[in-house]
């Protein structure tokens, strides 16, 4: 019975030795990281990193960071980040954001608050901390710009899957429900007052392959880049506006995409009306943009669809010999 005590009170003893080492650990690599960013140029700075959750957990808040890339001009600031990881587990983690975030680049200033933000992450083992796959999930999130925009989102769940064979490209899927546009964002995408407040359903498949893996790195810069798009599936469900997308595009340095993608649009009209009142089809061809979408229409044997193909090209973008205006750049800040 006594050699029984000291080898459970040897065992205690030894565990809480790894526990104390791996909650240093945590702090000092976190602090690390900051102080390499700050003697980088960056502003990088926290009020207090702070491990507890002995004996099964290493849970790290990092109180009041402060942080700002200079050659990016994004800034983030929150009063807490919590970084939630099992002893056992140190290479399966969970992230979680405190309610009230802000997000500012060059151009604007985000204020963000939500009920819930919390990613579950998988990385590898090792220093870069590469990302294998992960799951995000947004609750109750509004968002507002100083450039007079914002939104509202009732929930959101966003998954990524690293491939086994080219580690280079992810298998990403998002689901979002009751994504509704406020401010000036509504106003610009429907002055008319064209369709509902908000997004019924937005649903997302998709395969990125980017120029550099996801790992500590990127946080750093420059972010990787998306070189390549498979797009199984773009679903949105608006009003009376009911939009899937399907294809594959490459994008170019500038971070134009180039290809094409098979489009359906049940209700139309309303789509091509929207696009006209924001600008992006010019008054003096809408009637032969209407006209050609009846054709487009025609073609698919219902007068209320449109199954044609949109094509990106040059930074420009159109719906068959539809211009439709300027492609969206797709780059990572």
């Amino acid at each position: 019975m006594r050699k029984l005590f000291w080898l459970l009170l040897a065992a205690v003893v030894i565990y809480s030795g790894y526990w104390m080492i791996g909650a240093k650990g945590t702090e000092s690599a976190i602090a690390a990281w900051i102080d390499s960013r700050a003697s980088e140029g960056w502003q990088a700075e926290v009020a207090d990193i702070k491990t507890g959750g002995f004996p099964t957990r290493f849970d790290t808040e990092i109180l009041e960071p402060q942080l700002a890339d200079p050659r990016t001009g994004v800034a983030l600031s929150t009063p807490r980040i919590e970084i939630l990881s099992q002893s056992h587990r140190p290479t399966r983690f969970t992230l979680r954001m405190a309610p009230e975030v802000t997000l500012a680049s060059p151009y604007q200033r985000l204020d963000i608050t939500q009920d819930l933000a919390e990613a579950q992450l998988f990385v590898d083992p090792g220093p870069s901390l590469t990302l294998d796959h992960a799951a995000l999930s947004l609750q109750g999130m509004r968002v507002a710009s100083t450039a007079t925009w914002g939104f509202t989102l009732e929930s959101g769940e966003i998954t990524t899957q690293r491939q086994a064979d080219d580690p280079l490209t992810h298998d990403i899927a998002l689901h979002v429900e009751g994504f509704a546009p406020t401010g000036g964002l509504i106003d610009g995408l429907d002055p008319e007052g064209l369709l509902s407040d908000r997004f019924e359903a937005l649903d997302l498949d998709m395969q990125a392959t980017f120029d550099g893996p996801w790992n500590i790195h990127a946080l750093e810069g420059p972010r990787p880049q998306p070189t390549h798009i498979d797009l199984t599936t773009l679903s949105a469900h608006w009003g009376e506006l009911d939009l899937k997308l399907a294809g594959a595009f490459d994008i170019d340095a500038r971070g134009y995409p180039i290809g094409k993608l098979a489009i359906k649009a049940e209700n139309w009209r309303e789509m091509i009306e929207l696009a006209i009142s924001v600008g992006a089809i010019p008054e003096n061809i809408s009637n032969l943009t209407l006209r050609a979408g009846e054709m487009l229409a025609g073609l698919s044997g219902r007068k209320d669809t449109i199954d044609a193909e949109l094509t990106l090209k040059d930074g420009m973008i159109s719906l068959g010999f539809i211009p439709l205006g300027p492609a969206p750049r797709i780059m990572i800040r």
